[in-house]
């Protein structure tokens, strides 16, 4: 296997967001390394059409992975196998997703009911890619009674994975409560391969902190990097300086118009008409905090187009250059 660096600064895989226009769009502010939106293992070997586009790369196909789910040690096989010659070098198994119509098929997070299962499809894809960066992404149990994400780890490890990436919650937990990152600090004293640390983290703050006190091998923004793709590059500043230098941080009028860059990437990728539904969590999750933010959230929940949304920012643009908003606090 030649020598593969993820670096310190990782887009999760994330279905419905992380298509390839954020990607390419992260890349650009910062993240090191990313992940397609998670892959159905047996969509992908039928080449089903709307599978297939959320393999799109473009250039970056270097700095992305491809992630599969499914139940199949068989079946994953093949398809990290057909990932592998497609071009993918890294290549992930999704043990973590926790929505139930992934979970009913035995498939994300289900597969931390049965280790042995588990066992048997790190072996399997292993043996398919021999020279593929193969990496799981996994959370901590599948509910609170059977926790047992350090066996996980374990079982991982010995089958030549190279890289976990850890979210330290259950399945039952979805996304409530707190990320417990002491789980994250057992698991990486427990292994001798990378962790990656996943999980409630929302700012560059949080991220260093979660490094700090983990000893994780980097860091992998999920919900984090929604409708800021500059968290990378914000990230990777305090990760190199040991804490927030306020000049590096991008003013509110570079960020809209990051966020107009993407608006722009998703209109031309998807269409008008499909890609404004795409835009709409991210400027959702960016408008938070803004004064009039409920006005501005409405607007954008009624736009119709690419136009529109993009309409939208360039007003806020306005009412930010000459003070007519202020920035949302933190």
């Amino acid at each position: 296997m030649s020598e593969i660096s993820l670096g310190r600064s990782i887009l999760a895989p994330m279905a419905g967001i992380t298509g390839y226009p954020f990607r390419k769009i992260c890349l650009k502010y910062g993240a090191e390394f990313c992940f397609t939106e998670m892959i159905s293992a047996e969509g992908f070997l039928r080449n089903d059409k709307k599978t297939l586009e959320l393999l799109e790369t473009g250039s970056g196909i270097s700095k992305t992975g491809i992630q599969l789910f499914g139940n199949s040690a068989a079946v994953l096989s093949e398809a990290a196998k057909k990932s592998f010659d497609r071009g993918f070098k890294v290549i992930d198994i999704n043990a973590g997703c926790p929505v139930k119509k992934v979970v009913k098929t035995g498939a994300g997070s289900a597969l931390l009911k049965d280790p042995a299962l588990f066992a048997d499809i790190a072996a399997s894809v292993r043996k398919s890619v021999k020279d593929a960066f193969f990496t799981v992404k996994f959370r901590s149990g599948f509910d609170f009674n059977s926790v047992n994400f350090v066996e996980i780890g374990k079982i991982a490890e010995d089958s030549g994975i190279n890289a976990l990436f850890f979210h330290p919650r259950t399945r039952s937990q979805m996304f409530g409560g707190t990320a417990d990152h002491s789980q994250t600090k057992k698991l990486k004293e427990s292994l001798k391969i990378p962790v990656y640390a996943s999980g409630d983290l929302f700012t560059a703050d949080d991220a260093l902190n979660v490094m700090n006190y983990t000893g994780a091998d980097g860091i992998m923004f999920a919900r984090g990097a929604v409708g800021k793709p500059w968290i990378f590059n914000d990230y990777m500043h305090i990760s190199d300086t040991g804490g927030r230098a306020e000049e590096k941080e991008p003013y509110m009028t570079d960020k809209i118009d990051i966020m107009l860059e993407l608006n722009e990437e998703i209109s031309s990728y998807y269409g008008e008409t499909r890609g404004f539904n795409i835009i709409k969590p991210h400027l959702y999750n960016f408008l938070k905090g803004f004064k009039g933010s409920k006005e501005l959230r409405a607007a954008v929940n009624n736009a119709k187009s690419g136009k529109e949304t993009a309409g939208i920012l360039q007003i806020l643009k306005t009412k930010i250059a000459t003070n007519e908003y202020s920035e949302p606090a933190g």
